[in-house]
């Protein structure tokens, strides 16, 4: 039994390529307010995982939470309603650079 809010649950999920094995049977829970760093080398699957949190992709087997949500099989209307309510820093921000901080938080909020 899970204690607490668990925010991403995996449960199993295994993404495989054309010739590579991105997850294999991952299981993992991020709970509310865990701070979470994704590292690895190139090819460890990092970008999948994320991919699969915003429902970019989807797993060929296991089940994938958000918010006790499970978002495995959203139908394509339901995807955005998902996406709006993830937020994700990603390694290359693509920020504005004639605006501050502030207003580039500002600006990805009001879109």
């Amino acid at each position: 039994m899970l204690k607490g809010f668990v925010v991403v649950r995996f449960e199993n999920v295994t993404k495989i390529y054309e010739s590579s094995v991105a997850l294999k049977d991952a299981t993992i829970h991020i709970g509310k307010g865990d701070f979470v760093f994704l590292v690895g080398p190139s090819g460890a699957g990092k970008s999948t995982f994320i991919r699969l949190i915003s429902k970019e992709i989807d797993p060929d087997s296991g089940d994938i939470f958000v918010a006790n949500k499970k978002i495995t099989h959203l139908s394509n209307r339901e995807i955005p309603i998902l996406r709006r309510s993830i937020g994700m820093v990603f390694q290359d921000f693509k920020l504005l650079p004639h605006k501050t901080v502030f207003e580039n938080v500002a600006f990805a909020m009001e879109v």
